[in-house]
């Protein structure tokens, strides 16, 4: 333990997972994104969800493993109670994992212990817990990122946005955005910064909530369509993939659209699309003018 968290190059993280039939808590340590990770896992058991059959850390425990204390929890349904099971290595340049070679099953007691949290924020992202050999953990919840920028577009901050779109671009699991079948479907934009160059139409799109960019890459078509109600705005465009990244657009009309009756509003142009982040659910992307776009997928639109 002291030989993981004593390396500042090392990430450690706590997996607790008490729901479902195997309860579970797992101690990760992370060598590096590119590197791998050892995993040490324990079945779990918890006042409120005794495992079956499972008997506590019972006394101090041999002195070479270290000294066990064995008081009682402060209060009920404080304490995680475990037993390590298994545990192995996982490197990114190997096609297998390595057992970690320490014989579980030999060492009876040895592998038990127990993790008292003695203190958690309402949002449940900040932990203290002391384990039974008396080390205190300062624990926090690792949000994805994805869901940190929900949270911030919720929030409407802005520069928080803006950074974690930064981070989100470093992460992009897509290596061909422009050219991958995900480009295809309705998105919904949820957050947008506009350039001073934008189009007035544009500004003005991006200011409605049911704002809806609907794309076929397969058939080179795409259109916006802003949703006011009774009446639509909508935009028709072809689009083709210029690059690994990049999209071209070209507006070939737009209407305003109510009912049957169309009004016909005179726009056209061409411009393109950087692709920063695509994923099944979310993109981002970057117009030729500038503008900076956060759309959602939306399965249920009606546009």
């Amino acid at each position: 333990q002291r030989t993981f968290v004593g390396v500042d190059a090392f990430k450690v993280f706590q997996e607790v997972q008490l729901q479902g039939d195997d309860p579970r808590v797992n101690n990760v340590v992370e060598f590096g994104r590119n590197i791998g990770y050892l995993k040490v896992e324990a079945e779990a058991s918890i006042d409120s969800k005794p495992l079956p059959n499972f008997t506590p850390r019972q006394g101090e425990g041999l002195a070479l493993f270290g000294k066990s204390f064995n008081y009682p929890p402060a209060r009920p349904n404080s304490r995680i109670d475990f037993a390590f099971d298994r545990a192995a290595f996982y490197f990114k340049f190997l096609p297998f994992t390595i057992p970690y070679p320490v014989p579980f099953k030999l060492l009876g007691d040895e592998t038990k212990g127990w993790i008292d949290t003695t203190y958690m924020n309402q949002e449940g992202t900040f932990r203290l817990a002391r384990g039974n050999k008396g080390t205190l953990f300062v624990l926090t919840k690792e949000i994805p990122l994805k869901a940190q920028l929900m949270r911030a577009i919720e929030a409407q901050d802005d520069e928080k946005v803006l950074g974690l779109v930064a981070l989100l671009e470093q992460e992009n699991p897509t290596p061909r955005p422009a050219r991958s079948g995900l480009v295809s479907g309705t998105w919904r934009l949820i957050w947008s910064q506009q350039s001073e160059n934008a189009s007035p139409l544009q500004k003005w799109g991006t200011k409605q909530t049911k704002n809806y960019q609907i794309v076929d890459a397969e058939q080179g078509t795409l259109e916006n369509v802003v949703d006011l109600g009774i009446t639509q705005v909508r935009a028709q465009a072809t689009c083709e993939a210029l690059s690994d990244v990049r999209t071209d657009v070209n507006i070939g009309g737009a209407g305003l659209y109510t009912g049957p009756v169309r009004v016909p509003l005179g726009v056209k142009g061409t411009g393109y699309v950087d692709w920063l982040y695509l994923d099944e659910s979310l993109r981002i992307t970057r117009g030729s003018k500038g503008s900076l776009f956060v759309h959602i997928r939306d399965f249920d639109a009606r546009v």
